[in-house]
């Protein structure tokens, strides 16, 4: 049994009495205000109860160390929504304490959240970060110009606003305070580097459509250049650090006591010396320094004097954005600031910042944060508008020989393909080898071409389709009608859309979800969820490959893909792959009792045939107001049925699932073992002209 150390007892039963009588008040009070429910949970009408119910959701033990009350008072309605506001920031942060404790500091920046969701307003939170690249740009980046680590991190950054956003209809935003000029002349970077920098970042949340994303420079603490251009930054970025000091400046601070001292400053000065090891070895001021020991010392020096400026830092953002809640870069144990990793690594790995890396992405369609040293001879640097954008693994994948494409990394999965510039409009569908795009279809998913001529050629498609392998069920047309059988395969008369293509909520005019999973432990096919459809025969097909035939309305909800390896990388620490391979489920008649009426079991972890990694099987429990058919409910077997509602959440987080918007001549494919699809939820019709099968 789980256990909630609360400085003492906690008498559950007496918890959910209080839950149960609040629950037709609190349904009330969330029906008439623009606050949004999150999940099915029950409300909790105490502090205590708030919290210990989302530590149960969060699947986490309170820390002893947080101070609850015995005899809370009942909090304002606004109280639980500022909880799972809360509970949002923690599963985007990375503290350093037991992993599965709830963060430290979630009781004290409570107040905080509660303010806003008070007054109905946005949830603001600042972030000191993004200064300058790195002065090493022979062994860690690129180059001095923002790149695919930016762009990961910023998109990032704007998904846990929006997250926020769909609880919390006020919303989220986050400023991004940039400490370029704080540091930048103790490490010998130049000031037109730093306001180069800055600009491009700007440049790309625009490009990028990053709604929830602001950002400010230190003259703005200062309150002078409202509206700043390159020379007047340039000519006066000294003068600006020295009033930063002279206003900000503490000449009684002792550092190196702080740094003995303070468990989360000395975690900064650590963090320091390792990366200032690196970035210094280029650094033209200090190549004079030839001994070993004499460099040792100069970057504690350095790392020493950081943490001074650091500190002037901080109090001055305190003192231009006291309301706002407080992000980090850095490690720490969440009490004070709630650390934020922007390029999210493998579980327990806090990676390093996209200023101070390069990214590398995999075969496997990963984003590690890397030197560039460490990956030169392994992975392509790949250029985009003109500049170095991120190392690619070597993969003959990715030559399409003749046909010259460019590849676009998207966040948090998938690929674009498009033709390279310059020959956009001469690319045809008949150019394509379907073994290539076969082969990276297998981790990177999905992939969308784009760009190309001929996609809405019937014949041609359909020959493609079969180029890419075994068409193993019919067509769905444009109309969202299937196509007859003797237009694309024999032996075929019926089809659904299978369970593995579905995973969240999808509505359909004429067809159910059906689960024919691939599991040497289950061979039934689903039956009896819609009394006119069957199952098909065989096993649902490994890929769907479609091409769009319209654009879906500007209304319309995008398609959502959900990656299977972002899934088990972000489960929480209580879970892992191998223990969820033993948890079966089943699909019961929502509208029976009776067992006669329940669906085979099903594993919710099978095993890609290709490159044995964990694959996650799942059918969303949808809403009967999300779609027209009955409400699905799934059964788990052999595990706490709590475990359906973590599989749903995780299965739409933005660090896990991809939002995409088709066109017109768009070539969709993706391998349904390691990604589950789903149409916009809420769509009243097909998602726009669309023609789909399934391959093997």
């Amino acid at each position: 049994m789980e256990t909630f150390l609360v400085h003492g007892p906690v008498d559950r039963i007496s918890i959910l009495e209080k839950q149960v009588r609040s629950l037709l008040e609190w349904q009330r009070i969330m029906s008439g205000s623009g606050i949004r429910s999150y999940g099915a949970e029950s409300p909790a009408s105490t502090i205590d109860e708030i919290l210990l119910s989302s530590a149960r959701d969060q699947d986490v033990t309170m820390s002893s160390d947080i101070k609850i009350p015995l005899q809370s008072q009942p909090e304002k309605p606004g109280t639980l929504v500022a909880v799972h506001i809360l509970d949002i920031l923690e599963r985007y942060g990375h503290n350093t304490t037991s992993s599965k404790q709830t963060w430290l500091g979630k009781l004290d920046f409570l107040p905080a959240i509660q303010k806003y969701v008070d007054t109905g307003t946005p949830v603001r939170m600042i972030l000191p970060a993004f200064p300058f690249k790195s002065p090493n740009k022979v062994e860690k980046v690129m180059g001095a110009l923002p790149d695919l680590g930016e762009e990961l991190a910023l998109a990032h950054l704007n998904g846990l606003c929006t997250t926020i956003t769909e609880l919390y209809q006020p919303g989220a935003e986050i400023t991004i305070l940039s400490d370029g000029l704080v540091y930048s002349d103790i490490l010998g970077v130049p000031d037109q580097e730093v306001w180069a920098y800055g600009e491009s970042l700007r440049e790309m949340a625009t490009s990028k459509g990053l709604q929830h994303i602001r950002f400010a420079r230190i003259v703005d603490l200062l309150e002078i250049h409202d509206n700043l251009d390159k020379d007047q930054y340039t000519t006066h970025a000294s003068c600006y650090r020295r009033e930063l000091i002279a206003k900000f400046g503490d000449p009684n601070f002792d550092v190196r006591r702080q740094i003995s001292d303070d468990k989360d400053t000395c975690m900064t000065y650590r963090g320091y010396l390792k990366f200032l090891t690196v970035d210094l070895k280029r650094c033209s001021s200090i190549e004079v320094i030839s001994t070993k020991g004499r460099f040792k010392k100069h970057v504690k020096e350095v790392a020493t004097a950081m943490i001074v400026r650091g500190k002037i830092f901080a109090k001055a953002l305190q003192s231009g954005f006291s309301d706002y809640v407080r992000l980090s870069i850095h490690p720490s144990t969440g009490k004070t600031k709630l650390p934020i990793q922007l390029i999210p690594q493998s579980a327990n790995t806090f990676g390093m910042t996209p200023w101070h890396c390069s990214i590398a992405v995999g075969i496997d369609s990963s984003y590690r944060t890397v030197h560039a040293a460490d990956v030169a001879l392994t992975h392509d640097l790949v250029h985009r508008n003109g500049r170095p954008y991120c190392f690619r693994e070597k993969s003959d994948l990715y030559d399409w020989g003749e046909m010259k494409v460019s590849f676009e990394h998207l966040y948090p999965c998938g690929l674009i393909v498009r033709p390279s510039t310059g020959i956009v409009g001469q690319s045809s569908l008949r150019d394509i080898d379907m073994a290539k795009l076969r082969g990276l279809s297998e981790s990177q998913c999905p992939i969308i071409v784009r760009g190309l001529m001929d996609t809405n050629e019937w014949n041609l498609f359909i020959s493609k389709a079969h180029k890419f392998g075994k068409v193993v069920s019919p067509l769905r047309g444009a109309d969202g009608r299937f196509v007859p059988e003797e237009k694309v395969l024999k032996g075929i008369s019926d089809a659904v859309v299978d369970i593995d293509n579905a995973a969240l909520p999808t509505v359909e005019n004429d067809v159910v979800p059906l689960a024919t999973m691939r599991d040497s432990r289950v061979q039934e096919t689903t039956e009896g969820l819609a009394t006119t459809l069957k199952a098909p025969d065989s096993t649902s097909p490994r890929f769907e490959l479609s091409t769009y035939t319209s654009t879906p309305p500007t209304s319309s909800p995008p398609t959502l893909f959900a990656a299977s390896r972002l899934f088990f990388q972000h489960l929480p620490f209580s879970h892992t792959a191998e223990t969820l391979e033993a948890v079966m489920w089943r699909t019961p008649d929502a509208e029976s009792t009776s067992t006669a009426n329940t669906s085979s079991a099903h594993a919710l972890v099978v095993r890609h045939p290709v490159h044995k990694t964990p694959c996650l099987r799942w059918h969303d429990q949808w809403a009967v107001s999300e779609t027209q058919l009955p409400r699905m409910h799934v059964a788990v077997e052999n595990a706490s049925q709590n475990l359906a509602g973590m599989v749903d959440r995780l299965l739409g987080d933005r660090r896990v699932c991809l939002r995409f918007a088709c066109e017109t001549g768009d070539l969709v494919v993706y391998d349904s073992l390691g990604v589950l699809r789903a149409g916009g939820v809420g769509a009243s019709s097909s998602d726009g002209g669309v023609w789909r099968v399934g391959i093997d």
